[in-house]
């Protein structure tokens, strides 16, 4: 399987390039508060992809477990940097 900060760092660009699609679309506030919804999917979602296409063995709740646990670690991370 990938490297854990490797599905973070891709959740992270990939939210930015939404964010900013989405931001023509909708109101500045609705999408922020879409954002962290959008992450943990998103983080779930590449986890699980990783698991099936490197690690067929793992069962796919443990990698959407993981991937959530994931989401919330790139979640946190974004967050600082929004505040910094």
């Amino acid at each position: 399987m990938l490297e854990d900060i490797i599905i973070v760092g891709i959740v992270m660009a990939v939210t930015e390039i939404l964010k900013h699609l989405l931001k023509r679309w909708l109101n500045e506030d609705l999408v922020t508060q879409l954002l962290p919804l959008i992450v943990l999917a998103l983080a779930g979602g590449l986890n699980v992809l990783n698991a099936k296409v490197f690690a067929p063995d793992v069962p796919f709740t443990e990698a959407l477990s993981q991937g959530l646990t994931l989401g919330a670690i790139a979640g946190g991370v974004y967050s600082l940097g929004k505040a910094a």
